[in-house]
């Protein structure tokens, strides 16, 4: 069901959730104020309590009440990359972000969207949204109104910004104090932020150990369309439609929550092609994937080149390979 913004703003006042445009993908947004509105992001998407929501802001102020420490380098990077793909996860201002929201975890997902529906939207509820990608739980995400309107069967009321510019889920960084942790790559990466902060002369340092569940969509499982993926290495040489089946007998039929999606066996493939440019494939990945999984094919392979082993890869590799029920090697 599509709706004009107004329209949408009517219905997030009545404690209802609607999918709106953001520059990376379409989120199912709910007023952070609203408990009733909140549980039925996790409904509708059949999401597990235990991956917690990002919070979609109109301004770094607004940000600032959200959380206990607001530091230099918070400030420094929020200046930088907001509005834009990058969620500051920080601790939490318990009085306003409901454990609901960050999974009863002790921090926050914060993000100033880019794409101007969504920010007109947030600043005339006056209050921040808790959106997540308007899509199923474990399914792929939506980069068109489309997409949104497909997966829900036209339940869910949905504001048509047109196709994401970016494509994929934002960069989700960690900060606590002086360190740092990438927990989900995207747009904006390591080296971004590094020279963001550089420039700016503010110490910090990286921290690669931390523990994902921290971040959205950290499970093993993720943005996977309703046919299996495979991944087909470089060193992979014998018959795809042999090794595919073979494997399809080894799969779970569920991993952490996301049921893994198994045809009775697998006679014909149909490539996952994408542009040879990261930025440019990113913006296409999900709209690829939902068209192909629409396709007469019993699964959906995607090659993996030397090319892909470049850092600006490493955000559209991390949603394939959690797409992917397995990978064939060698």
């Amino acid at each position: 069901m599509f709706v004009t913004s107004a329209e949408a703003i009517r219905l997030l006042n009545q404690d209802q959730v609607v999918a709106i445009p953001t520059e990376t993908v379409y989120g199912l947004a709910a007023k952070i104020s609203s408990q009733s509105a909140l549980e039925k992001i996790f409904s509708v998407k059949k999401r597990p309590f235990f991956d917690p929501l990002i919070v979609h802001v109109s301004s770094i102020d607004q940000a600032k009440k959200l959380t206990t420490d607001w530091s230099d380098i918070v400030q420094c990077l929020a200046e930088k990359f907001w509005p834009g793909p990058l969620t500051l996860v920080l601790p939490k201002n318990s009085l306003l972000v409901s454990d609901l929201i960050t999974s009863g975890l002790n921090s926050v997902g914060l993000r100033w969207p880019q794409h101007l529906i969504a920010q007109q939207i947030i600043s005339a509820i006056g209050e921040p949204l808790a959106a997540p990608s308007a899509n199923l739980f474990g399914h792929t995400s939506p980069s068109e109104a489309i997409h949104v309107e497909s997966e829900f069967q036209s339940s869910v009321p949905v504001v048509d910004g047109g196709s994401s510019q970016i494509g994929i889920e934002s960069t989700v960084l960690l900060i606590q104090q002086q360190t740092l942790s990438i927990l989900r790559p995207g747009h904006i990466t390591k080296k971004d932020i590094e020279l963001c902060l550089n420039q700016s002369q503010m110490a910090f340092t990286w921290d690669t150990k931390v523990e994902k569940k921290l971040s959205p969509g950290h499970m093993k499982h993720h943005y996977m369309p309703s046919k299996p993926l495979f991944g087909i290495t470089s060193s992979f040489k014998g018959d795809v439609i042999q090794k595919t089946n073979e494997l399809l007998l080894q799969l779970p039929d569920m991993v952490e929550g996301v049921a893994i999606k198994k045809p009775q066996k697998i006679q014909k493939v149909i490539p996952l092609v994408l542009p040879k440019v990261a930025q440019h494939a990113a913006r296409l990945l999900y709209s690829e994937l939902r068209r192909l999984e629409n396709s007469s094919a019993d699964a959906i392979v995607f090659q993996i080149e030397d090319l892909h082993s470049h850092v600006d890869w490493e955000a559209v590799l991390e949603r394939i390979m959690k797409a992917c029920v397995a990978v064939v090697d060698s």
